[in-house]
């Protein structure tokens, strides 16, 4: 009798053993279901996403993920954050910008950041803001950008006719540092001068109008800033020429082609360069300087993008 209670216990208490083990593999089990049909993985799968882009999406920040879980599958979700300079507060604005410029044809993701980052997915003159004065002389202007009203420097000074041709007047800090440039090109055998800078309001407003009324608005817009819109309203930047060198022909000098890899040391940038006409919203402009500061200026030179590209993407708050 002994013996066999001892069996019949034994026998119980393997029995519970065996439950326990039971329970804790189907509370295993249980807890990796749970955790899976929770996790990102499956509701990114649930929402239409391959395994290949679940991997890709799953590289990105929590934010990314978490709107990609909670929305639809988007196939320009990420080709988008794929790119460098793709801002997450303008995604929705690629996306709509996408929908009605590109259809069933190929995007250019690219395009599509850099034209949406400047607001050149918008009409010139509209959507417009005012720009940040407290940034100095890192101050974006452009045809989405104003200056305040009738803004006008308070530190203009007139050019030597060393430096330019008669009638022209910058800001101090811009001259002192376009003279130091002059010097160093002069040095090298090259000759700068200065063919057009400081307008004011009323200056910038009469070659507005003058295009407008012998060319009409879409011309006049497209050659000619409005005031409040100007870059040389500011007092901040230069055109540039050597002395018989006109717009014509200025990109195909060597006097270009120094200030090209040399302008950046004393403050200055190319302000519209050639090629990025939808960014921008002008033409190529050889002779277009622009002032931004000696640090500023090296990393918009190292950057390969242009000014508004460099801001939106860098400096705006």
């Amino acid at each position: 009798m002994y013996y066999t209670k001892k069996r019949r216990i034994k026998k119980k208490s393997i029995i519970v053993l065996i439950v326990i083990i039971l329970m804790i593999i189907l509370a295993v089990i249980g807890i990796n279901l749970y955790k899976y049909y929770t996790s990102d993985e499956y509701k990114l799968g649930q929402a239409g996403y391959s395994e290949k882009e679940i991997a890709d999406i799953l590289k990105f920040d929590k934010k990314y993920i978490t709107y990609a879980t909670e929305h639809d599958y988007e196939d320009d979700f990420i080709p988008l954050l794929r790119e460098k300079y793709f801002l997450w507060k303008n995604y929705d604005k690629y996306i709509k910008y996408i929908d009605d410029e590109y259809g069933n044809t190929k995007v250019d993701y690219s395009r599509v950041v850099s034209l949406v980052n400047v607001g050149a997915n918008n009409e010139p003159y509209t959507h417009t803001k005012k720009t940040d004065m407290d940034k100095g002389y890192a101050i974006l202007v452009n045809k989405y950008t104003s200056l305040p009203e009738k803004y006008a420097p308070d530190d203009i000074v007139e050019m030597s006719n060393w430096y330019a041709y008669p009638d022209n007047r910058i800001r101090k800090d811009v001259y002192d540092a376009f003279k130091e440039m002059s010097e160093a090109a002069k040095e090298e055998g090259y000759t700068l001068i200065v063919n057009s800078s400081y307008r004011s309001y009323d200056e910038q407003k009469e070659i507005y109008d003058d295009y407008e009324s012998n060319r009409g608005k879409e011309y006049a817009d497209k050659y000619a800033a409005r005031p409040d819109f100007s870059e040389h309203q500011t007092g901040l930047s230069l055109d540039i020429f050597s002395p018989g060198a006109n717009m014509s022909n200025f990109a195909d000098t060597e006097t270009f082609k120094w200030l090209s890899k040399n302008s950046y040391k004393f403050g200055f940038i190319l302000r519209y360069p050639e090629n990025k006409e939808d960014i921008t919203g002008y033409s190529y402009e050889a002779w277009h300087y622009r002032y931004v500061g000696k640090e500023l200026a090296k990393k918009v030179y190292d950057s390969d993008l242009t000014y508004d590209e460099y801001y939106a993407y860098y400096l705006d708050d």
